[in-house]
């Protein structure tokens, strides 16, 4: 007995209903990270604290959870010495783990603005001489091109 075209129109509706609101959940859900005011991005590799001379961030960034309201990943921490001068300043590096939360919605999307960023395996990061090193370092991004 075949179904009837009602029946099959119907089925094929209710499914097609269902996929359309999984996929618009998801969408709804997905969180984003803009980095210096570049492209909004899912799990960027990496991310920078002093825009304007890519003074100190995280590079090589490996996440390992993605959520609306917060991602953590590993990666490594550096920072510019600046001493002499931040063209030929030591650039010290730790490995460390991330976590972005501050789930804020604008320009029609979520972002994940504050950072904090704290050594792997260690108590302290390797910092420039004479300064304390902090047991972990937080900003805030406030720029972004929606």
């Amino acid at each position: 007995m075949k179904p009837s075209p009602k029946f099959t129109f119907l089925a094929l509706l209710t499914f097609v209903s269902s996929i359309l609101a999984v996929s618009s959940a998801g969408a709804a859900a997905t969180s984003y990270y803009n980095n210096c005011g570049a492209a909004s991005v899912v799990r960027p590799s990496s991310i920078t604290e002093y825009c304007a001379d890519a003074g100190a961030g995280v590079i090589n960034i490996k996440w390992s959870s993605w959520m609306t309201t917060s991602a953590k990943g590993a990666g490594t921490f550096y920072i510019n010495s600046c001493t002499p001068t931040c063209v030929s300043g030591k650039v010290y590096r730790t490995r460390a783990n991330v976590v972005l939360s501050g789930l804020t919605n604008t320009h029609g999307k979520n972002y994940l603005m504050r950072v904090t960023v704290k050594p792997a395996g260690a108590k302290y990061y390797f910092w420039p001489k004479g300064k304390s090193a902090p047991t972990s370092v937080t900003w805030t991004t406030d720029l972004w091109r929606g």
